[in-house]
């Protein structure tokens, strides 16, 4: 089956909105980078704190300024961002992204 130009237009608006977020990873410090993937877990601002060795106050402030710097509108849809990158960016550059060894 081959997909026509209309095919993939109507695919593409089917996207959930927090995949355009992807492309904007970019604008991401490392360490904001760290907690953007470390929410894929569904880590706690504290577990993350603990992780990265930081106060939960900081991990606030990465969390706030990947939400603006994506342009998503709650922490449920970088959450949801992040997952997506963890298992199909991240899978595919064969990048671990924060994972540990099991």
């Amino acid at each position: 089956m081959t997909l026509t130009a209309e095919d993939m237009q109507e695919i593409h608006v089917q996207e959930p909105y927090w995949t355009a977020a992807l492309q904007r990873l970019d604008r991401l410090t490392p360490r904001e980078f760290e907690v953007f993937v470390m929410m894929a877990e569904g880590l706690s601002n504290e577990r993350m704190a603990d992780r990265l060795y930081l106060t939960e106050r900081t991990v606030r402030a990465h969390l706030s300024a990947v939400t603006e710097k994506l342009e998503l509108d709650s922490r449920l849809s970088v959450c949801l961002a992040s997952y997506l990158f963890r298992n199909t960016v991240a899978n595919d550059n064969g990048c671990r992204c924060g994972r540990r060894e099991e």
